[in-house]
């Protein structure tokens, strides 16, 4: 995406569509009213000789299908040995020129990975979300992905808006849908939104033990709001704030509940912080559980931030403490940023000593269409093996 809103020029200017103030009847509709949508189209195919942290940094470099390069990766291995990825804003390729793409997925099949869009090769679309999209105005950027109890794979997306007088001079999230995605075929079969779908963005990062399934939320404002070395930038009313919500195992749909810093309650309005917020105006954290032990993973102050921050707890809650600080490069000295860091699944056997990678973004101030915009990733040592679900009760933290 772009990452400033003074760095940006022009309007809307992809799609003639009117957008409504509010979504369309059938987005709005819930669980019980769904609409069918068509066939995924797959641009492209790339297979890497590995899948080291070295190969998957190279994974746009051929530009598959046209894509020059993208953002925000996140993944989710699913049952059958494969792995769906999501990416924001993809730039992609076309004979009249660099276009976004708000969304793509990627379906990872050993080292052979898959390029997700809708549309076709000659116009190509949003993955998701597409008959709803007008591009740069109205868009739809993927959140995390999550199992349902029925076997289906949910991407949660937040809608926004753009309010401004050009694309992300002040980005509006208007609130939370979701995708289902079919784990054998690859299409998209229909949208629906949870039961907490308001703007506060829960399943920003989602994570489930043997229990239960955990929404975290995040803002997700970042662009045209408070002051920020003379752009205006991140709302520094929310995004510093992480909270957690959980619903039964796989049980999607289900009204959460909400951590208020003691227990759990159905009230949204009393949950509290679970990453720190000392000394931090943004936190876009998230988070995963290995060897019984839950990580957060934070790109601190996005695009200004200097470090990646991995923090461990015994319960998803926290409390989260510094395990390790990992200074950040750019891939240019002046005129480059980086933002936005997530855990990649599914790039090992799963065994508990395997390490675990994370990925980091990459842009340009400008966001000049280039090689700058592709994701990085990075090796991280597991944690070690944790006590005993009774054994850490003991300790007070069964909650």
């Amino acid at each position: 995406m772009l990452l400033l809103a003074v760095a940006v020029s022009g309007g809307f200017t992809g799609s003639s569509a009117v957008v409504a103030d509010e979504p369309d009847e059938l987005l709005t509709a819930g669980e019980a009213s769904l609409v069918r949508v068509d066939q995924t189209y797959i641009a492209d195919t790339l297979c890497l000789p590995d899948l080291s942290v070295r190969s998957l940094s190279t994974m746009f470099d051929t530009e598959p299908g046209g894509i020059i390069g993208a953002d925000y990766p996140r993944t989710l291995a699913l049952p059958n040995g494969n792995v769906l990825w999501t990416f924001q804003d993809a730039r992609i390729r076309t004979p009249t020129g660099a276009r976004y793409v708000h969304n793509i997925g990627i379906m990872q099949v050993g080292t052979c990975f898959s390029i997700l869009v809708g549309g076709s090769s000659s116009s190509p679309r949003a993955w998701l979300f597409p008959d709803q999209t007008a591009p740069e105005f109205r868009w739809f950027w993927p959140l995390d992905a999550e199992m349902g109890a029925d076997g289906q794979v949910y991407v949660f997306s937040v809608e926004m808006n753009e309010r401004g007088d050009r694309y992300l001079a002040r980005a509006e999230p208007g609130g939370t849908f979701v995708a289902r995605v079919n784990p054998d075929n690859w299409n998209v079969e229909w949208y629906g939104t949870p039961a907490n779908a308001g703007n506060d963005l829960y399943g920003w990062s989602i994570e489930s033990d043997d229990e239960w399934t955990y929404l975290f939320a995040h803002c997700h404002r970042q662009f045209g709001f408070d002051p920020f070395f003379g752009n205006d930038a991140h709302d520094r009313s929310c995004t510093d704030r992480v909270t957690v919500g959980r619903v039964p195992l796989g049980a999607l749909f289900e009204a959460p509940t909400y951590w208020t810093g003691s227990s759990w309650n159905p009230d949204r309005s009393r949950a509290k912080p679970v990453i720190p917020r000392s000394d931090r105006f943004s936190n876009p954290t998230q988070v995963i559980q290995k060897n019984g032990r839950w990580l957060a993973v934070t790109k601190v102050d996005d695009w200004w931030g200097t470090e990646i921050l991995i923090e461990s707890a015994v319960h998803p809650t926290g409390p989260y403490t510094t395990v390790e600080r990992r200074p950040v490069s750019p891939k240019c000295a002046v005129d480059c940023n980086t933002y936005f860091s997530s855990w990649i699944e599914g790039q090992n056997s799963g065994r508990p000593n395997d390490p675990l990678i994370i990925s980091l973004s990459h842009n340009r101030w400008d966001g000049e269409a280039s090689y700058i915009y592709r994701p990085t990733y990075a090796v991280v040592a597991p944690p070690a093996d944790q006590p005993t679900v009774a054994m850490r009760c003991s300790l007070g933290y069964c909650a």
